[in-house]
């Protein structure tokens, strides 16, 4: 993909090529998805630190489907258990020998004599010898190094008769620091091969490619290793430069060793399933764009490129079969790579990979796999919610109760298998249910079906008890496949966490695409569905991390909304805040919500809608869930008229209500100085009291952020409505110099 904007500098801009849009509504792809808790391999500031990270090697035949993440997480610290000091680098050194204390500067030193005479005064200089010194590239290991001649940072002045030396200190150009090299032994746990061996967990070396269950469209099995044009902490590997093209991801497996004996005539394959694009949204095809496999010679220690092919538009999942002939692979210490070719400005160019094989004895035609299994992850037992309050649910939990749930499984055998499954649940509060939920699916050679857990429903229908929950409840769930024949167990369960606490959501937490309208009082509206009243305090929001560089045009850090609430989409708002908003793109968690507090907490009931009203026509890039469809609840208005959105997804918009017990850690939200407005609802005119000083002027703001009255503050503090429609408004009382002293909401509503 190519980012073609003539702001080749804003990364917001690469969504270009690759938006799209259904009338005013678009969505396109994500332009980060920052990783949780990644720490860089090495590190700055007062303490540099390098990990070299030790790994186990492991013999063919290996295999990994992803629905077990197999990545080295390069996450270590030093006071890890088992991690060793190996080395330090020191940035200077002289003559082999590296203190603490050492500073230089590249400008030679110098030695300023003065000599007082009778009649005159005699000023010599000289430039005192250099030091050679072997200045180390710290920020790299292993380090590299030059050599420099140079000079302590100081001026020194003698005084003929005088035995003492004046030095006058400089600021040095260099000073001494170090690189701590640590060992970080191989990582813990095993992993259950086909064969029922067990062998090391890790088999990629690093977590560039990011493993997950959500991005894939139909994948083989479930989970995948996701290839795009972010770096393993999620962020562009080119931000400042988003248009270039190069290596991205890169995926490399642990040394593997071969069968004694092994012969280019064993018939040695590796295949895998790969797809381009998944959910990703990037449309755009660069046929510069590739996803490549290398092998590496250890008698040669050399890659070799081995297969490729081009990026093209969203298709089915393909195996490949890639024959490994040349003898010079056939040595221990042999290693697959997988990597794309991409643009490296953002979540562009995806490839998403599964179930890689190396094994013997095979041949181009062994493209099938003995195997059932999960295809995506389960994420609630709700219906349609995947969250609600807990005091909402305990007070009526069927309501909130799924009847069933329904999982997608195939069997990618061309043999019918004995298939049964079932689910399991547990709460943190004491409740447990477990379930064998059905039997064989006739015909299931070659297919993927659909199986049926019942929940609320059937001999045995039950409910999350959560009565003894203090405040929060944290219910895990598990789903399971049993099947004969079936070579691999890891991809028969799909497990999750569900959260009830106090907020609604129909999201699952992962977002796919932003989504975005860009007209200046713009609004959406997400319908929600409560049993009796509820205290609404605030709405979390996930916007997609923009990047910006310089000053550019419609910059989305510049975008701004009123939160705004409604009973009915037919009237108006039945609450607006005072406050502007901008969404925040936050760079420290994939999917992480920022809390939007309302101005004040309100009471809703049965049916209302949470979104917000634009106030500029800067798009906002909200998260879109891709995988959980609930746009019948998801409403926009660019004009007069309420329309459903046409993307199947959900928005990652979440209402809080009032609770005992918060496990969101929110924003403090800045104190708001408030007016006192008389009456209220008003017809014709309202009165104001401004608590402080004395406003200069008075304006009157829409629903949509639109100055619709500006006039002199009147000694009476009475403001003439009588030529406003009914609706929201906004009342912001101003001082001399425009700025606003104090604000309140107001309604004009007439009989």
């Amino acid at each position: 993909m190519r980012i073609t904007s003539t702001f080749a500098m804003a990364l917001f801009l690469l969504s270009g090529a690759t938006a799209q849009r259904i009338g005013p509504e678009r969505v396109e792809p994500l332009h980060a998805r920052p990783a949780k808790e990644v720490r860089p391999m090495l590190r700055s500031g007062n303490l540099h630190e390098w990990f070299i990270y030790a790994y186990q090697p492991q013999t063919i035949p290996v295999v990994d489907d992803f629905s077990v993440d197999r990545t080295r997480h390069l996450d270590a610290d030093s006071d890890d258990p088992g991690v060793t000091l190996t080395e330090t680098v020191y940035h200077l050194e002289v003559l082999g020998v590296s203190t603490p204390d050492m500073v230089f500067m590249f400008q030679a030193a110098t030695r300023l004599t003065v000599d007082i005479q009778p009649d005159t005064v005699i000023l010599t200089t000289d430039t005192l010898e250099p030091v050679n010194v072997r200045v180390f590239d710290i920020s790299t290991y292993p380090a590299t190094w030059e050599d420099h001649e140079m000079w302590p940072p100081y001026v020194l002045r003698d005084t003929v008769g005088d035995p003492t030396t004046d030095t006058t200190y400089l600021a040095p150009d260099l000073v001494q620091d170090s690189l701590l090299v640590y060992t970080v032994p191989p990582a813990d746990g095993t992993y259950l091969n086909p064969d029922n061996t067990n062998v090391p967990l890790i088999l990629w070396e690093s977590d560039h490619a990011y493993v997950n269950g959500t991005y894939p469209i139909d994948p083989p099995t479930i989970g995948v290793a996701s290839f795009d044009g972010m770096d393993r902490d999620g962020w562009p590997y080119e931000a400042e430069n988003p248009n270039v093209e190069g290596i991205a991801d890169v995926m490399t497996s642990v040394p593997l060793n071969w069968p004694p004996g092994t012969e280019p005539a064993d018939s040695v394959y590796l295949s895998f399933f790969y797809q381009p694009q998944g959910r990703s949204g990037d449309s755009d095809v660069d046929p510069t764009d590739s996803l490549r496999v290398e092998f590496y010679s250890p008698g040669q220690d050399s890659w070799f490129l081995e297969w490729a092919t081009p990026y093209t538009a969203l298709h089915p999942f393909e195996q490949a079969m890639v024959p490994i002939t040349y003898a010079g692979y056939l040595e221990d210490g042999f290693r697959v790579r997988f990597s794309n070719r991409a643009t490296l400005g953002g979540a562009v160019d995806h490839w998403h990979v599964d179930y890689v094989r190396i094994g013997l004895n095979r041949s181009v035609t062994d493209t099938l796999l003995q195997d059932v299994a999960y295809v995506y992850p389960a994420n609630t037992l709700l219906s349609p919610w995947t969250s609600v309050p807990l005091a909402k649910y305990n007070a009526d939990p069927a309501h909130y109760m799924a009847a069933s749930v329904e999982q997608t499984q195939c069997n990618r055998y061309n043999v019918d298998a004995l298939i049964t499954y079932g689910h399991e649940m547990t709460t943190d509060c004491g409740n447990s249910a477990s379930r064998d939920d059905g039997g064989n699916v006739f015909g299931n050679a070659l297919t993927t079906f659909t199986s049926s857990h019942a929940i609320n429903s059937g001999a045995q229908p039950y409910t999350y008890d959560l009565g003894a929950c203090p405040g929060a409840a944290f219910a895990t769930v598990k789903f399971w496949t049993m099947a004969n024949p079936d070579a691999l167990r890891h991809n028969d369960t799909t497990s999750f966490t569900q959260e009830i606490s106090n907020y609604y959501s129909y999201d699952d937490g992962s977002a796919e695409l932003g989504y975005s309208l860009n007209t200046n009082g713009g609004r959406i509206a997400y319908r929600f569905d409560t049993q009796g009243q509820d205290s609404l305090r605030a709405v979390r929001m996930y916007f997609d991390p923009i990047f910006t560089y310089g000053d550019i045009p419609n910059d989305p850090r510049d975008g701004s909304f009123l939160l705004t609430v409604w009973q009915d989409l037919n009237s108006a708002p039945i609450y607006q805040n005072i406050s502007f908003s901008n969404p925040e793109y936050r760079p420290w968690g994939p999917d992480h919500f920022v809390e939007y507090a309302l101005d004040s907490t309100i009471a809703v009931g049965g049916t209302f809608y949470v979104g917000w009203t634009q106030t500029n026509a800067v798009r906002m890039n909200l998260g879109m869930d891709m995988n959980r469809v609930n746009n019948d609840r998801m409403f926009f208005n660019v004009g007069n008229v309420w329309q459903q959105s046409a993307i199947a997804g959900s928005w990652m918009i979440r209402p809080v209500m009032v609770s005992a017990v918060d496990p969101f850690a929110s924003v403090p939200e800045a104190d708001e100085v408030v007016m006192t407005l008389f009456p209220n609802p008003a017809t014709d005119e309202v009165r104001l009291r401004v608590p402080g000083e004395t406003p200069a002027s008075i304006e009157l703001y829409d629903a949509t952020g639109r100055r619709v009255a500006s006039e002199r503050y009147r000694t009476d503090g009475v403001l003439s409505i009588g030529n406003v429609v009914d609706g929201l408004y906004v009342v912001r009382a101003l001082d001399d110099n425009g700025r606003s002293i104090a604000q309140a909401r107001l309604v004009v509503q007439r009989p």
